[in-house]
């Protein structure tokens, strides 16, 4: 497998087709070529794993710019189905992080669904980033089979070069109001590591289970971010995923004196 930057109008062409085929586009169109192009020639970055001549996983990066300054923001990685399990993701955004820091950039930003178990230990574990700055609804309702039965909350992961979050924690589980056992209940967030539990598999719960988690960890995250608790690790256990929550002071995030944009 080689990963390289993208050039020929061919390979452009197989990303749109990639897109459909990861992310089950219906009424949401992939991303045109004449904008990818404009993407990859004008500070962007768009790169693509190949075996053979045929591309295996892709990703698309542009800049972003912020009060604090400029990042390189990840909008889209993905591997074909095919493909998957192999380590290839790991591989592409390993790859972006070295050519960002080739680049110029010191962070690399993008967002993801927390409330998926496989994506937030991707995100936190593997990636090693430090999630903050939830958004609800930020895509609005989308098209595609990957993201149809729910809302598009998402997270911010940042990962920062030459930076890594706090591991190996203990934590404590957030306490649950009784009536609502989706819902953390008020004041119990004084800990400096708290944990909260997302399902296994979202993706195997009805529309209306789907929707009591998803509104169960917006004013769970909500409430932690307003006590400064940043995401920083997801531990999959028997009975559900952990997401872990740290304080921003002892979360590692803190230790240069490299601007954050937290």
């Amino acid at each position: 497998m080689e990963i390289v930057r993208v050039q020929d109008i061919s390979h452009y062409q197989q990303i749109q087709e990639l897109q459909v085929k990861i992310w089950g586009l219906k009424t949401e169109p992939p991303v045109p070529i004449p904008l990818m192009v404009a993407i990859n020639n004008n500070g962007g970055l768009i790169e693509a794993a190949f075996e053979g001549s045929r591309i295996i996983g892709f990703t698309l990066a542009f800049i972003g710019k912020d009060e604090k300054g400029k990042y390189l923001y990840s909008h889209m990685a993905g591997v074909d189905p095919e493909y998957r399990n192999r380590g290839i993701g790991y591989k592409l955004k390993m790859h972006q992080f070295e050519m960002a820091e080739k680049l110029g950039f010191k962070e690399i930003r993008w967002t993801f669904d927390p409330l998926k178990l496989r994506n937030s230990y991707f995100n936190t574990r593997k990636l090693k980033s430090f999630c903050y700055g939830y958004k609800i609804n930020y895509y609005g309702i989308m098209g595609s089979e990957e993201n149809q039965r729910s809302e598009s909350d998402r997270m911010f992961a940042h990962h920062f070069i030459g930076k890594e979050p706090v591991n190996n924690l203990n934590f404590n589980e957030v306490e649950f109001d009784i009536a609502h056992p989706y819902k953390i209940k008020n004041g119990k967030v004084s800990n400096d590591i708290l944990s909260y539990p997302i399902p296994k598999d979202i993706s195997a719960l009805s529309d209306s289970e789907i929707y009591k988690w998803r509104v169960g960890l917006r004013e769970a995250i909500t409430k932690l971010e307003g006590h400064n608790y940043i995401l920083v690790d997801t531990v999959p256990k028997e009975d559900y995923g952990y997401l872990i929550f740290v304080k921003k002071n002892i979360s590692g995030l803190l230790k240069s004196n490299q601007k954050t944009n937290f």
